[in-house]
């Protein structure tokens, strides 16, 4: 299988608009092995709002009438140190950035994105560790009821 990443637009690269996501996954030709990454940080950078319910739920029509939902495979957690449509991929730890905690509420507490594998991509810092930002995505999902269940990588 191969997953294709969106991108937060920053320049030389394609594929901050899904409709270039689909177009790549169209030309390769492979229907059924060639699917989503869809990275939180790139989208909210190249302009997909995913700060409340809305704003999801509109990101979530594009990519469904853009690549399919189907094909969505695997998200990256991460928030974002730019604002929207700043085209800054720089990520940020969970709940501190421009997405933030509310934001994560709403992105943990779709099912359909709850359903996917997530891999944590933020940063290692003073701040926080891997394992502090999973603590958080946990904290996060329980209070909103979730009771998700998360599991580091060895």
């Amino acid at each position: 299988m191969l997953l294709l990443e969106n991108t937060a637009g920053t320049k030389n690269s394609i594929g901050a608009d899904l409709d270039d996501i689909a177009s790549v996954m169209d030309g390769v030709g492979w229907d059924n092995r060639v699917r989503l990454c869809f990275d939180t940080c790139h989208a909210f950078a190249a302009g997909y709002e995913l700060r409340s319910r809305s704003g999801l739920l509109e990101t979530l029509k594009a990519v469904d009438q853009t690549v399919g939902l189907s094909r969505l495979e695997l998200v990256h957690l991460n928030d974002s140190k730019g604002d929207l449509n700043s085209r800054l991929d720089r990520h940020e730890h969970v709940g501190l950035g421009r997405i933030g905690e509310g934001g994560f509420r709403g992105i943990l507490g779709e099912k359909l994105i709850r359903s996917r594998p997530m891999v944590l991509e933020t940063p290692i810092d003073r701040v926080r560790d891997d394992y502090g930002n999973l603590g958080r995505v946990r904290e996060i999902a329980k209070r909103s009821g979730l009771g998700y269940r998360t599991q580091p990588r060895r």
